[in-house]
């Protein structure tokens, strides 16, 4: 049985890697990437964080300019369309993973919700009712 579990893991595994969800995430992350503005923000967002960490770790309290700050970088970084649009593509990608993860969950627990059937309209919120033969 283990092999079988194996081989439909990796049937599952290739699945997801010919995705149209991960195609998309793999495009939007190359033209961020290529975005120079997009760098830039991340690169500025990433040097205001370990700041702020590093303030933490030092029990100091961020000051109220300091949060505003924090806040317009990051309100920058989400209007910038590159970021946004791989920000995007990495919701669904994780949406369509969360819902591989629940339908195995279900399967797992053994609970009434779980359509281990392959009823597509399953869901992370469990399934609208399959009807496995």
């Amino acid at each position: 049985m283990t092999n079988e579990i194996i081989e439909k893991a990796q049937i599952l595994a290739d699945a997801i890697a010919r995705s149209p969800e991960l195609a998309e995430l793999h495009s939007k992350e190359d033209a961020m990437t290529a975005d120079e503005s997009a760098q830039k923000l991340i690169a500025e967002l990433q040097k205001a964080q370990e700041r702020f960490m590093e303030m933490q770790q030092n029990n100091q309290e961020l000051s109220e300019e300091d949060k505003k700050a924090v806040d317009e970088i990051e309100s920058r970084v989400e209007a910038n369309p590159a970021i946004s649009e791989y920000m995007k593509a990495q919701d669904e990608f994780t949406q369509m993973l969360d819902s591989v993860n629940a339908i195995l969950a279900g399967a797992i627990a053994n609970s009434s919700d779980s359509c281990s059937c392959g009823d597509s309209s399953c869901s992370s919120s469990g399934c609208g009712g399959c009807s496995c033969g």
